[in-house]
This record gives C-alpha cells, structure tokens and sequence, in this order.
C-alpha cells in the first residue's frame, strides 16, 4: 500500500494515521532523511510540535548548506510515526539524505509541495472548479467536506498527483527520478524482509505514481541501498530543531506549507466538526485587545456572511476562504489594505500560535552546549525577564564577555541586542570603550542556535565560517567585507579567520570602486594603527590586507572612478593620504611613487575641481608642493561653479598649511571681490562647504589676516549664514527686477 499525501495536510495525515492502525503493518516507510533512522526514537521522547529534522553539510571549498523537514501534529509524517509506534510497526525514513540532493536541490524546506503548483493541468483544474489558485482546489479536494469517505478523498489526492505527473512527461527531473529509485530500493528491502502485504508507504503525491511504476517492475531485484557520499563533502549533521508556525506558514515565506497553518491546526482537531467558529472568537478577542470595535453584531454580520458564501460555493462546512473573505467583507469598512489592523488580527490568529518544544534531554549539536556552556560561565545565558550588561572593554573579562556576545550576535541567535556603546565601524567616539547589552530569553532561541551547527561545532569556529558565507556572497564592495573583518575582531575570531582574509582580498583586487577601496582602506587602518583596545594593532595580516587596498586605491585614483560625488571623491583621497602617513614604513611604500600618482591626478584637467584640489591638499601636507604652486593652481579654479569645490579638496587635505598661509587666502579673497553678486551667490554653496573644514577659531584668524582686524572678535551676524545668504539672493533678484522697470534702487551692503 502506497499512500500519496500533500505535506501538511490534515486530511492525509488523518487517512494515513487511520490506514496504519488499520491494516497494523510490520513496517511504515515514509518520505524523510534516511540518515536520521539510525536516531529515528529521538522522535519519541515527547517532543511538542510543531519540529523539525534539521539536516546541514559542508563542502570542502568552504561553501555550507541546510535544509529542514518540518514536523507539525497534523503533518502526515508525524501521524504515520506516531501510529506505527501504537501498531507496533518498524517506521524508517526512506528518501536519500540531504547530503545527496543538496547540490541539485538546496531547498531550504524539503517537504516542497512546489511540483504540485505549477502546472497547465492546475490551471485547467481551477477553471474548472471555479477557484482562484492551488490551495482552493486542494481544499475542495480533500479537506472541505467532513462525508468524503477515506477511501474517496486518498482516490481524489492519487489522481490529481497523477494527472500531475502526466502532464510533465518527459520533464520529471533526473533529480526526481534518482530519489524515486532510491525510495523504491527501500521498499523493495522492506519487501524482503516483511512480505509486500506488511509494508505500507507514505510519500508525496507526485512520487507515487512514478514508484508504483518503479516497483511494478518484477524484474528488479533488492536494490543496494548503500550510500556514497560525495568526495568533496567535509562535514554533515542532522538533528531536531524547534519549529512555529510562523516558520511554516506558506503565507509568510514557507514554500511548501500550507497557508495559515493554525486554520488547519483547528482543522485537525475538530474531526469533521465546525472549524471557523473558534477561530472567529479568536479574531474577535484579538481586535477588542488591539483596542479595535468588533461588536456583537458585527460578529453576527461575519457569521451570516461566511455561512452564505460557503453556501454560494457548495461548500459542506464553512472554510478558510469564507471566513477571511467575510471578515473583509463584514469588518473592513474602507479600502482594503494589508497593513489594516483587521486584516492583521485575522492572519495572526490564523497563522496560529504554535511554537515547538524538544523534550528535556534531547540531544544537540556539539555547538549548541558550546555556546551555553559559555554564556553560562559569564553570568551571560538569557532569562525569561531582560537584563541589560554593562561592559568596560577595558577590563579583560568585560572585553571577554563582549567577544562572546559579538560572537552570538553574528551567528543571528535571537535575544543578544546590543543597544549603546561606542562605534568601532564609524569611530565618531572612541574615548569611552564601553558597551551595553540586552539579553532576553526568546522562543526562537533553541531553533537558530542548532541551525547555527551548520557552521561547526565549536563557537569560534562557527563564527568565522558564518562571515566567510557573508563574504562568499559580496558580489563586490570592498568597504562591506572590511567590516566583515571588524566584525571577526571584534568577536576575536581573526585568528581563525583565514579564508575570511583571504575572500577580503579578492574582493577588494576586484572592486572598482575608489569610494568602496577607501572605505575599506579606513577600516583596516583603523585596526592595523590605532586599535589598543580590540588587541589588531599592528597585525601583519592586517597590513597586508592595507597595502593591497592602498595599491588598488592608488590604482583606482589614477585610472579615474566616474560618477562619484564630490566628498567622495575627497574622502577617498583623505584616505589614502593618511593611510601612507600612518603606513609607510611598516608597508615600506615610496613616497616619492605616490606623490607622482596625486601629480598625475592634479594635472589632468579631465578630473573634478573636488579631486585635484583634494591631490594638491594632499602633496601639501606631504611637503611634495610648494605653497606658490598651489597658489598659481587656484587662478585655474577662479570659475565661480569651480572655485568651492576645488579649495573644499583643498582644505580637507591640507587645512593646517592653507591656514598659515595668507598669500593663499588674499589670493581667494581678490578671486571673490572680482565677482559679481551673481556669480558670488552661485558660488556660495560650494564656498560654505569648503570653509566648513576650518575651526570657528581659525575661521577668526583668518578674518583677522585679510581684513587688519586687529584683536577685536568680528560682530557676529543677527541671523544664521543662511539667512543671511538667502536675504542677499533676494535683494539681488529684487534689483534686478527694479532694473526692468527703470527704477533705481540703492542697497547698502
């Protein structure tokens, strides 16, 4: 006996549990990972569903995968172990392992019901049911009407899966095919050892015909069953993980569920009872706590509704689609919106509850005690109140506690939020090293951290695997995998963390961006000359990884980076500056190279005002240019859409040298004079940025330089610089407008 099922189906999985106890077989074969049955009884310590089998692999090139098989109370799975367990029967998993499909298949979710969804035969279906997509026709299928016998609706289910399968043909994959040959080997040694008429099999729905077809051959002996696994294969896991009903809700991003699984959870339990009743108090109780009007008639309304429009769709109960359908109807009184609060009250509570729980002593990945041990031995393992943990990073245990709790944020482990401290990564404030953390307790807790045993079994080594997939998947972006590598120090994993520097170095070599190689420069010169604290200075792997982002950026910069906005293209050449000043003997860089590439940038007039002026800041402040040559540098900037973004370059590199230098700054002021109010205006932006470099004190001294001001402070304006800028723009459009006119009007500046 073969018995086809939709994953997740209430219906399949009350056939399935009554075929068993039934016809009480020596052996149930179920559609699962064959490499769990050597630890199948952890399935029957008591667990709580929903669950899930979590299956993980690594491959030698570093690359690390998973998948789960979800495991709720109505999945026919769960009720087909259950009931073998009552009858007696051996129950054993008879698909090939993940290890084996992952490199065809990677589905996160490997009870897919994808194959039964898309179809020319689906559509025709619809049409003629009159339902709008594959979950209203599965209903009218199988779930909707409490009198379809057993033995009718397991008809319906093989049918349709058949009909299915035929109209793919030809197209059923090598990858399908290969796993059916499996499961039919499985069978056949079932066969062997029980008798053909003491085995039952439980699959999906679109393998059971093509095993039935498999099987029928009489010519085909008892498969070997053995398995090779792939060369390249490093490592592989299975274990239980908690699961939710979030997590299997199709609605929220599972692609083999069914949608709102707590209808169907509800479904399960009444046995062919009313369905929709509960629910709708549920409904109502949940919008009266959001502070929502649901009155007593607006619940008769909904009611009335449902029940009419089952009826208008030859429904025998009131189901799913009536009761959200008269909800919106009934309740929703203005435009419908996935966002209003009615419609978010009916998900939730159809969407349902539930969150699993593994039995006291289940086993765990290595990692999973791993990570408690550590948390445990710092006072730092979650409570079911939040706590906040203050850190100096000064402190050698508080810089310990705050490695762990990096390194558990990186794994993604949910109740670790860290909500003050300083900023390493935009290093605005580094003079107080301290950190604050919140540590909650959180129903996902258990399942991500055994999903974390992907990436090995030890904690340090799980978090320097897990940044390494991150920086597998930067396509480029120099300054994002920098911060990978912030990130590994600051959860002291650099050490280990190879691969990790190896993958930043391949992509800073590739990256094209002078903005991205720069920022990423700045990361690392953070960390190679001023990080006391994180215990990186002065790495010789991290001065490796800078002067390959220098040589790049050096190349970047003399290539030319088009598109980038002004303070980039400055801030890109800042850092470079102060990453030679700071690096230049320990990388053993030439000065006099670098100051031929800023010359080379300096003197090519197809850069930007911005760019030049930032490379002629820079051989300033390196002593590689002398101040007259800046000088006669500004005569060819003396355009007022020019002038602001060449001295903001300026300035940003070599403020301590402009200043001193009053030739300069009389030289920007005759520019300015020369200037009508037009011009000036138009120029006043980009000026206002450039002397935005310059202290309120040595903004002062300027003034004091240019205009003889003596030791008396300059009268502050009575307005702000915009104002005052804003006023000038007016009075000019205004002088112009009573030159129009032959008025004359006289400002007084």
């Amino acid at each position: 006996m073969i018995l086809p099922i939709r994953h997740h189906s209430p219906a399949c999985a009350r056939y399935v549990r009554n075929a068993i106890l039934r016809e009480r077989p020596a052996a149930v074969l179920i559609e699962g990972p064959s490499d769990f049955n050597e630890r199948i009884g952890e399935l029957y310590l008591g667990h709580r569903p929903p669950i899930s089998i979590y299956s993980y692999v690594a491959w030698r090139d570093g690359r690390r995968q998973g998948a789960y098989y979800p495991l709720c109370a109505y999945s026919p799975e769960w009720q087909a172990l259950l009931a073998a367990r009552e009858c007696g029967a051996e129950a054993r998993f008879i698909d090939l392992p993940f290890a084996m499909l992952a490199r065809e298949d990677a589905r996160a979710h490997r009870y897919g019901d994808e194959r039964l969804r898309a179809s020319d035969y689906l559509d025709a279906l619809c049409r003629a049911l009159g339902v709008e997509n594959f979950d209203d026709a599965w209903d009218l299928i199988a779930e909707q009407d409490p009198a379809q016998s057993e033995g009718e609706t397991i008809s319906r289910v093989a049918s349709y899966c058949r009909c299915l399968r035929e109209m793919d043909g030809t197209a059923v994959s090598g990858h399908d095919l290969r796993r059916e040959a499996y499961m039919a080997g499985q069978v056949r040694a079932a066969w062997a050892a029980h008798g053909r008429d003491r085995v039952l099999v439980v699959t999906g729905g679109y393998h059971t015909s093509g095993l039935e077809a498999m099987l029928a051959d009489e010519t085909a002996g008892v498969a070997d069953t053995a398995l090779e696994w792939p060369d390249d294969l490093a490592e592989r896991g299975i274990a239980l993980t908690p699961y939710s009903y979030e997590r299997l809700d199709s609605l929220t991003g599972y692609d083999a569920g069914m949608p709102s699984p707590g209808f169907y959870h509800q479904a399960w339990q009444a046995e062919g009872g009313e369905v929709h009743a509960p629910l709708l108090m549920a409904v109502a109780g949940r919008l009266r706590e959001l502070k929502q009007a649901a009155s007593t008639a607006d619940l008769i309304a909904v009611e009335s509704c449902a029940r009419a429009l089952a009826s208008l769709r030859g429904h025998a109960r009131v189901w799913r689609r009536d009761l959200t359908d008269a909800i919106v109807a009934a309740l929703v009184k203005d435009d419908l919106h996935a966002a209003h609060p009615f419609v978010l009250a009916m998900r939730a509570v159809l969407r349902g509850g539930e969150r699993g729980l593994l039995a006291p002593g289940s086993p765990r990945p290595p990692l999973v005690a791993d990570i408690e041990s550590r948390l445990t031995g710092l006072n730092l393992a979650p409570e079911q109140f939040p706590k906040e943990i203050s850190l100096a990073l000064t402190k050698p245990g508080d810089l310990e506690a705050s490695r762990l709790l990096h390194m558990v944020r990186l794994l993604e482990i949910p109740g670790y939020e860290r909500v003050a401290g300083v900023n390493f990564a935009a290093r605005e404030d580094l003079t107080t090293l301290t950190e604050t953390w919140r540590v909650r307790w959180t129903p996902e807790q258990d399942a991500r951290t055994i999903e974390s045993s992907r990436y090995g079994s030890a904690l340090d080594e799980a978090v320097a695997a897990k940044l390494r997939e991150e920086a597998d998947a930067l396509d480029r972006g120099a300054g994002r995998a920098a911060l990978l590598l912030l990130d590994a120090v600051l959860a002291g994993v650099m050490p280990m963390a190879v691969s990790l520097r190896t993958r930043v170095a391949e992509i800073v070599h590739e990256d094209g961006d002078l903005a991205s190689v720069a920022e990423a420069m700045g990361h690392l010169l953070y960390l190679f000359s001023w990080d006391d604290t994180l215990g990186a200075r002065g790495s010789a792997e991290t001065g490796a990884l800078l002067k390959d982002a220098f040589d790049r950026g050096i190349w970047l910069l003399e290539a030319g980076s088009p598109g980038l906005p002004p303070r980039a293209e400055v801030e890109s050449v800042r850092l470079l500056r102060d990453a030679f000043e700071r690096a230049e003997g320990p990388m053993g860089l030439d000065r006099g190279l670098f100051a031929e590439s800023l010359r080379r940038v300096q003197a090519d007039a197809q850069r930007s005002p911005a760019q030049r002026g930032a490379c002629a800041g820079a051989l300033w402040s390196l002593h590689r240019a002398e101040p007259e040559s800046i000088r006669r540098d500004l005569r060819l900037f003396a355009a007022p859409e020019q002038m602001g973004d060449f001295l903001a370059g300026l300035f940003a590199l070599a403020r301590e040298e402009a200043q001193r230098d009053a030739e300069l700054m009389r030289a920007v002021n005759g520019t300015l004079v020369d200037w009508d109010d037009e011009a000036f205006l138009a120029a006043l932006p980009s000026l206002r940025l450039a002397f935005m470099y310059f202290t309120a004190r040595e903004k002062v001294y300027l003034a004091r330089g240019l205009f003889d001001a003596g030791s008396e402070e300059p009268a502050p304006l009575a307005v702000s610089t915009a104002d005052a800028a804003r006023a000038m723009a007016f009075e000019h459009g205004l002088a112009d407008l009573a030159k129009q006119y032959g008025i004359r009007l006289e400002i007084t500046p």
